[in-house]
């Protein structure tokens, strides 16, 4: 008898009609590394040109494969004639890589160049314009001034992109074959771009709806996907109470011993820290049954009714394990953020909201609602399991955490669509140290910035931006801009 597929909103067995057996794999990408010489040169200098021409792109190509170690570098080898460009265009195009780098080791005529990129126009493309040494030689002969004349090929194919509207997003990076800091701009160009193509094979399930009155963070699905990239999947709650109600004791048993033995728990009962044990179950379950990288729960009311307690000690231990990407209130945008940053990171980044300012200090502080990854508290042994001081509907103390933030760089960032489409909220800050934990229940963080406090606010809020935000470690501000040019949106960086 054949097999009937249903829908996942009603099948019961794990094959649906409309979602993926298997999550999508995230593959290295493949980077293409286009090097260009000129024939004309080799025969005016027959005995050392092509050999230190070659010498430099060699220096390059280990450079690269040494920085994008995580991913693929493909060499054609040198251009030097047509013929080369052509079988180097090929072999790439064959290869479907993702990226190009391009350099020109001499100068050399644009044509040639065209002639290898046409075969993978679709792909983005880094112009590193580049030179053996990052001094000029006063001591120099000719054919070394050949051997650094890229500058002149760079300017020219630039020039020939504008006309023929190729490449408007050209990225060109400047350096020389041995500068760190030219490695690092492409490696963080090209890592954004990973996580821009990752964020279109993620799976974002939505349970629940965004917290009535919220305005700031409601959403199109359509537009998500046809701007930002990543499928949202809605999941009726059901699902996830019918997880809940399967949960078996052994699951159970299991996190509840994990959480009594790894935290300071005040003021909750044994059916407290049950019950938020059964609720990590249920959404892990419900995460792994429907293919999803990432997923946002109203929670209030009704789900924490249903359930008797809260879905941090779920989300705190989501975060830490690292698979998957969670948070609450419906906030989706926040979700997408969230989940880029753990592309770039390799953490799941803290969720949190504005609060109150400091003139002194130039910060604010930035409250969170019960859960994050605890690496990030000043002091592990001071972290405390509390109860939910905000009570939607519980039966019982409901789970939460209360400690503050560590000290470091951290970039803050949100997204929302207004009436001229999507933006991304870029900030720089520096976590300061907090010695003692805020005794507020909550997870907190003292964040200063560069621009004087009430001149950042004010500015922030006639932007107009979501009174979320989500904090990751790291300075990851360039990369996020690279993203929201991928995207075509606009972006405020502060």
């Amino acid at each position: 008898m054949t097999e009937i597929i249903e829908s996942f909103e009603t099948a019961k067995g794990n094959v649906f009609g409309d979602l993926l057996t298997s999550n999508v794999t995230r593959k290295p990408l493949k980077i293409g590394l286009i090097t260009l010489g000129f024939f004309e040169y080799w025969r005016m200098f027959p005995d050392t040109l092509k050999a230190n021409v070659t010498a430099d792109m060699t220096c390059i190509y280990d450079h690269l494969r040494q920085y994008l170690n995580e991913d693929e570098v493909i060499w054609p080898g040198m251009i030097d004639t047509l013929d080369a460009a052509e079988s180097a265009g090929q072999k790439l195009a064959n290869e479907r890589v993702d990226l190009i780098v391009y350099v020109a080791g001499t100068y050399c005529p644009d044509y040639m160049a065209i002639q290898a990129l046409e075969h993978v126009r679709h792909v983005p493309v880094v112009l590193f314009n580049t030179q053996h040494h990052n001094r000029i030689n006063l001591d120099t002969n000719y054919e070394n001034i050949l051997r650094n004349s890229a500058l002149i090929a760079n300017l020219q194919l630039a020039a020939t992109f504008k006309k023929m509207g190729w490449y408007r997003d050209l990225k060109v990076v400047v350096g020389s074959i041995q500068d760190k800091s030219a490695y690092e701009e492409m490696t963080k160009y090209i890592r954004s771009y990973k996580a821009y193509i990752s964020l279109k094979s993620t799976n974002i399930g939505v349970i629940g709806h965004v917290f009535r009155g919220m305005y700031d963070f409601e959403y199109d699905k359509t537009m998500i996907k046809g701007t930002l990239g990543p499928n949202i999947i809605s999941i009726q709650v059901d699902h996830l109470l019918d997880q809940f109600g399967k949960a078996t004791e052994e699951e159970i048993a299991a996190i509840v011993e994990q959480t009594t033995e790894r935290f300071n728990i005040v003021g909750l009962s044994e059916n407290d820290i049950y019950k938020s044990s059964k609720f990590y179950v249920a959404l892990k379950n419900t995460l792994e049954r429907f293919r999803l990288d990432a997923l946002t729960l109203l929670g209030q009311h009704y789900v924490e009714q249903k359930t008797g307690t809260t879905s941090y000690l779920a989300n705190t231990m989501m975060h830490e394990e690292g698979k998957y990407v969670v948070n609450t209130e419906g906030d989706v945008h926040g979700l997408i953020i969230m989940t880029l940053m753990k592309m770039l990171s390799g953490k799941v980044p803290a969720y949190a909201e504005w609060g109150e300012f400091d003139e002194e200090l130039n910060a604010l502080l930035m409250v969170h609602h019960g859960y994050a990854d605890t690496d990030y508290a000043t002091d592990k042994s001071t972290v405390k399991v509390n109860r939910s001081p905000e009570q939607w509907g519980l039966q019982g103390a409901g789970f939460g955490f209360e400690y503050t933030l560590r000290p470091g760089v951290v970039t803050i960032s949100h997204l929302i669509i207004d009436a001229e489409g999507y933006k991304m909220l870029i900030v720089k800050g520096e976590a300061l140290h907090i010695p003692n934990n805020i005794p507020c229940e909550e997870i907190t963080a003292v964040v200063k910035f560069h621009t004087p406090i009430k001149q950042f606010l004010a500015t922030l809020i006639k932007e107009g931006f979501a009174h979320h935000c989500i904090i990751g470690y790291g300075d990851m501000t360039e990369e996020l801009s690279n993203i929201a040019d991928f995207m075509g949106i606009r972006k405020v960086i502060y």
